[in-house]
């Protein structure tokens, strides 16, 4: 199930990264209904210029905020970890630190619970763990 304001941040996003033939002013017109709704009134809507990846970044996080969306969101957008270099996002106690610290890409990918590897042969654990 999904709610219609994520599939209007899909379709803005998928625009945004050149997949489909998806329309930008479709994508900003979608974006601003969901600005619409939030605020009551169009003073937060945003121009064509506004509307990027990293934008549509923080609308997701404001807009599915507790969906169990952002961890997912950011490996997409490549901030999650190291791998991101200059654009990983860190925050309070990411890593272990109380002010937030770099993590290794390989944490990007969950670990196989031993049960699941105790009962099938062919399964083989994620690198790092």
């Amino acid at each position: 199930m999904f709610r219609l304001a994520d599939v209007y941040l899909m379709y803005a996003e998928a625009v945004l990264r050149g997949a489909g033939n998806g329309d930008r002013g479709t994508a900003l017109n979608y974006i601003n209904q969901l600005r619409l709704r939030a605020y009551g009134d169009n003073s937060a809507d945003i121009t064509d210029g506004e509307l990027t990846l990293d934008f549509l970044l923080d609308e997701r996080g404001r807009e599915l905020y507790y969906e169990a969306t952002r961890r997912v969101d950011m490996i997409r957008f490549n901030v999650f970890s190291s791998r991101g270099g200059a654009s990983e996002k860190l925050w309070e106690w990411k890593g272990g630190e109380p002010s937030g610290k770099s993590i290794s890409p390989h944490l990007e990918i969950l670990p196989i619970p031993a049960s699941d590897l105790g009962v099938n042969d062919n399964l083989i654990q994620n690198p790092g763990y």
